[in-house]
This record gives structure tokens, sequence and C-alpha cells, in this order.
């Protein structure tokens, strides 16, 4: 008996070894490839605001990295919570000032400051102008149209621009603006106020929460629970240190699947147990359906009177409002439509247009003479030219720093072109 449990107890050894060894030489050798993202946080940047819904920190910042290890980039919040250098309300040397409203995508994490299109723009309208130009930054990470306007409003307006920049991405801007689909889109979750429509169409602003301290906003906090996620401390643990599993991680919480089964229990960490409480099929994809159901055919009628609202308050002020287009990747490159249709069978259930979105806001936008440009054509364009440069990283999905040069090069035309017009009539 005694020799057959040592036997047994052999051959269990032997597993084990055979099991841990090649684990072990996978994690060396991520190690040595410096596969795997850092194990500290990104630094914590934004604070809920009363206002705004969540803001900067002023003189916040530190280093940010992807999890897929595709960028590393110094991020630095001014004073006034700006991601920019210093500038203050004033404007000393009376330089054209452009104010540029946008979310993450004018926030731009995945780049350092001098690379991005606000930096690049006004690189180029100082030598085309020669005269001093000032692009701000004030674009924030989640932000909709609703909380660009109401900064605009309370904050904006003091740095005295002469044009308000204001991006509108396609994929999920819509969704932000309008209550059901932004709470649906975050599993149930209200991080900030909401506009409506009064029965007749007019625009009725959202209610104002009392200030008062508040704490540190995460990036992606765990969802809310009687009881902690009982594997969240070992995938705690083994984020610090494992860089296998940072390796493999971030690539397990894009497989729906995967995280609806295992997402809950927290080993995949914190982001893994908020996004197994999301849809399986991202709320935003269903803007591209087409005819609009009922609940985004309310959310373009209350983003498109946003933006009435936001153009009137802007030149009211004696500014002019300019619009621009951004596209998603799904719509610059096919192969990724196709890999979203191929993976949510929802997507596929319903009738869908990738230019829909489009050609709305553009024919919208037209007859409220309001002048845009639209970036989907000059990106698809882009792309598909020989050896071209990515423009959104693979994973973040986010513009490269090529992504940033053309759009700087393309606004930087098209504000030389309204600025003509401008001096024209």
């Amino acid at each position: 008996m005694k020799i057959q449990i040592k036997n047994y107890l052999s051959r269990l050894m032997l597993m084990a070894f055979g099991l841990m060894l090649p684990m072990f030489m996978l994690e060396v050798g991520v190690r040595l490839l410096d596969l795997a993202p850092p194990s500290a946080p990104n630094p914590t940047i934004w604070q809920p605001h009363p206002l705004f819904g969540w803001w900067h920190i002023p003189n916040s910042g530190g280093i940010f990295h992807s999890d897929y290890n595709e960028f590393a980039t110094e991020v630095r919040i001014n004073a006034r919570g700006l991601r920019d250098r210093e500038i203050g309300y004033d404007n000393p040397t009376q330089a054209l000032r452009v104010l540029s409203l946008a979310d993450s995508f004018g926030e731009s994490l995945q780049v350092n400051l001098e690379e991005t299109y606000h930096k690049q723009l006004e690189k180029q309208l100082n030598q085309s102008l020669h005269r001093p130009v000032e692009v701000l930054n004030a674009g924030v990470g989640g932000w909709g149209t609703d909380q660009e306007a109401i900064f605009y409003v309370a904050e904006g307006f003091r740095y005295q621009p002469d044009i308000v920049l204001l991006a509108f991405f396609v994929e999920n801007d819509t969704v932000n603006n309008y209550a059901p689909l932004e709470i649906a889109r975050n599993g149930g979750s209200q991080q900030k106020q909401f506009f409506s429509l009064s029965p007749k169409g007019e625009l009725i602003p959202p209610p104002v929460e009392q200030a008062k301290p508040q704490p540190a906003v995460e990036k992606n906090p765990p969802a809310k629970s009687s009881t902690p996620p009982p594997l969240l401390k070992v995938a705690d643990g083994l984020w610090l240190n494992s860089a296998l599993y940072r390796f493999f991680v971030p690539y397990l919480r894009d497989m729906p699947p995967i995280v609806q089964r295992v997402g809950s229990s927290g080993i995949l960490g914190g982001e893994g147990v908020v996004r197994a409480h999301h849809p399986t099929t991202p709320v935003s994809l269903f803007v591209y359906q087409e005819p609009p159901n009922q609940e985004f055919a309310v959310a373009w009628d209350l983003t498109e009177a946003i933006m009435v609202r936001l153009r009137d308050e802007v030149q009211k002020r004696g500014s002019k409002l300019v619009v621009v287009i951004i596209g998603a990747p799904e719509q610059v490159y096919p192969t990724v439509w196709d890999n979203l249709l191929a993976n949510h069978e929802a997507l596929r259930a319903v009738p869908c247009d990738v230019d829909a979105p489009n050609r709305r806001l553009n024919q919208f936008l037209t007859a409220q003479n309001i002048p845009h440009l639209d970036l989907l054509p000059i990106f698809r364009q882009a792309a598909t030219q020989p050896n071209a440069p990515l423009l959104h990283l693979r994973h973040d999905q986010h513009w490269t720093v090529a992504g940033h040069q053309l759009a700087a090069k393309s606004i930087h035309q098209f504000l030389l072109n309204e600025l003509q017009k401008s001096n024209n009539e």
C-alpha cells in the first residue's frame, strides 16, 4: 500500500512539474520580450463633477499605458483641468483661439501632447496664418455632446475662443447623450445627469447636483455588489506578480463568452467584473441600425437639439461653432466590421448601414448652417493606400500618431477655408 501511495504521489509530482515547466518558460519569455504591460495601474486623473459628471483632477497625471502594451504616454493635467500646457483665460498675445471639445479622441491619452491633433493643428495654423494661434484641448474621455456643451457654457467661454471645434465620434456620442442607452451601455450604472426633450421637442436641461467633496474616479471601477467577487484578490495578486497573466487577460476580456461565464468571479480583474455586467453586444454598435430603432431615433433628436443649443450659445458670445465628424474603426476598415458581425449575432439580426450616421449628421449640419468636416472618407482613402501606416491602434482603437497627423492636416485646411469665408463676408 505504501509503495502504491508513493508511486501515486510521484506521478502527481511529475504531472505538476509537466504543467508548471511550460508555464514557467512562457512567463520567462513574456518578460524577456517585454510583451506584458506594467503591473502599476494607470494614474487617476478624473473625479466626479456636479455639472460635467466627471472632470480632470487639476495638476494630476503620470504615465499611461495600454493593457495591450501598445503605448506608454506621459499625461499631465494643467491647473484648470485641461490636458494641455498652462493656458489662462486672458489672451495677452491676441492669439486666434480654437477651443476643442471632444471625448477620448481629444483627450488623446495614447499619444504625447505635442503629437495630438490639437497641437499639430496649432503649429500648422501658426505657420499658415503668420499670427499666434492657440488650440486648447478640452477633451475628456467618455464625454458626450451634452457634457461638452455644458462645459462650454460653464467654463469654456471664459477662454474667449474665436472658434469652438466640436468633435463628434460616430460610434458612441449619440448613446452618451441619451439616458436609457448610456445607462444600458454601462450595465445599469448612471454616472451623470442627462438632457431630455419635452413632448414638443424642446430641450430640457439636466438637474444640477449639489457640489460636494468626491473621491477620485477609477477608469473601470468594479461593479457594486453586496459581496466582493471571490477571485478578485487572486486576480490582483496575479496582475502584480505574473507578466504572463497581464499578457493574456486583456485578450480574454475581449471575448464575450468568456467574460459572461467567468468575469463575475473576479478572475479577470475588476474590469472583467464590470464587463460581465455589460451587454454582450455593445449598445453603441446599434447606432448603425438603419432605420434606427425607437430609442436611437429619440437619441438622435436629442443629440441634434443639443448641437443647436451649443451653436446658439457659441454665436451669442461672438464665436463660431464648427463640427468635425470622427469615424469609428469599423467604418474605416471593412475587416473590422466583418469581424463584429461574425462575433455578434444580435448585430446580424438587424439591418445595418455603417454610413447611415454620417449621412444623417451631414444632412442635419448642412440644414442648420453649421460648418462641418467629415473625416470618414478622408481616413478611408488614406487606409487603402499602399504601405499606409495604421491610423488606429489595433486594440485600443484610438488614433495612432499617424491618425492624429492626418486629422490635423485635414482640420487645418478645413479651418483655413472657413476663416477665408468669414473674411469674405
